[in-house]
């Protein structure tokens, strides 16, 4: 059976999880909502300083009846990739559905060392019923493993071109359901491949993933823009290599649960995730179930770092507006990577941390995000990225 991989106290799990949730969104939650940003309110409050810096941003924020745009410089450092520098600019335009936003935006960087990456990411809710959403992403650039038995440090090339798009349908208030098409691929130099062969690394080749599969998902959330109260419930397996397209033929299934507890309205919000991921024997080293990076634990720096055929993680996150439009955010979680889900919760890493908020959009909680987290095995991870984790 594809999903007799999940062992039942995962899903015991997951449902606990929720109601926990959801007792104590009920006993702390003072009814808000669906209230958007003003910021007229917010600059009058914050005074003369907001007033300056909201003439700047002016600069490259475009407002019509029916859209915003707007553009910031993305700049950072780092001992991989050099002075990267690009820019990111973010459009919004208005739904027919209440509390959902229509959104693109694009990350285009380049670095003194040579990297090249270029992502589109979309949510778009079209007609009265229909919605897409996915990524689209380019990168070319210095990449990192660990090989060896002592997990030495390996720097590699590496190219990549990958796609996530779903397509779905509202076929009740909070159901949605529909596709979801995945393709990755990866070209590595010829040191690479030598090396991971030598490794016996699925994938050491690297080559073309296709993967098709139905979602389902509840979203009670809201507003799909740093959401503040409701639930986000996704279902989704993915048959990789069907009718015998591609390089690789696995399964994959993933279980994603989201709760938004309001502390104090437009300021507050207390966020909970649980994930469970598993991959079947066969999905290549580099699309394996990831623990960290900057959308999981992210006191694990590369995703790379920590993977498995089966990781779960749950994790939480406060998050705090401060004044005009800066915030920051607390958080903390635990998880494990593994080859299955037999033994879970005997080597669990713990990761914590903490970052800034930026608003980019003057009425939309559209924002730039600034963490920093550790983890209990050491690692750290610093990313600059586009919305909320989750």
């Amino acid at each position: 059976m594809v999903f007799s991989f999940f062992n039942v106290r995962f899903a015991v799990i997951v449902m606990i999880y929720g109601l926990l949730a959801q007792l104590f969104c009920e006993a702390n939650a003072t009814s808000v909502y669906d209230q958007s940003y003003s910021e007229k309110d917010s600059v009058r409050e914050a005074g003369g300083v907001a007033q300056i810096g909201e003439k700047v941003l002016d600069l490259v924020t475009w407002e019509r009846d029916s859209f915003v745009f707007t553009v910031y410089p993305s700049l950072s450092v780092s001992p991989r990739n050099g002075f990267v520098y690009g820019v990111m600019p973010a459009v919004k335009w208005k739904s027919q559905l209440e509390g959902k936003s229509n959104t693109l935006t694009i990350n285009a960087e380049t670095s003194t060392k040579g990297m090249l990456q270029l992502q589109f990411e979309h949510e778009w809710y079209f007609f009265e019923k229909w919605m897409t959403r996915g990524e689209a992403f380019l990168n070319k650039r210095e990449d990192l493993y660990w090989i060896g038995g002592e997990n030495e440090d390996f720097y590699f090339d590496r190219r990549e071109i990958k796609v996530d798009w779903d397509l779905l349908n509202n076929f009740s208030p909070r159901f949605w359901f529909g596709i979801q098409i995945f393709i990755d691929d990866n070209h590595f130099s010829n040191e690479a491949v030598s090396a991971f062969k030598n490794e016996g690394l699925t994938g050491f080749e690297g080559g073309l993933i296709l993967g098709l599969g139905p979602k389902l998902l509840l979203d009670t959330r809201n507003r799909t823009l740093a959401p503040q109260s409701g639930m986000w419930l996704e279902f989704q397996p993915l048959f990789v290599g069907v009718g015998g397209i591609g390089d690789y033929k696995y399964k994959r299934i993933t279980v994603d649960f989201r709760k938004y507890v309001p502390l104090k309205q437009e300021k507050t919000t207390l966020a909970f995730q649980t994930i469970l991921d598993y991959a079947e024997q066969g999905v290549p080293f580099y699309d394996a179930p990831q623990l960290g990076g900057k959308e999981r634990l992210r006191g694990i720096g590369h995703p790379l770092k920590e993977t498995g055929n089966g990781v779960w993680l749950s994790r939480v996150e406060l998050r705090q507006h401060l004044w005009w439009r800066l915030g920051f955010a607390v958080f903390a979680g635990v998880g494990e990577a593994k080859d299955n889900f037999r033994k879970p919760f005997g080597d669990m890493i713990a990761s914590y941390g903490g970052g800034l908020r930026f608003r980019m959009l003057p009425d939309d909680p559209l924002n730039v995000r600034f963490d920093f987290g550790r983890s209990s095995i050491g690692t750290t991870g610093f990313f600059i990225s586009l919305k909320e984790a989750f």
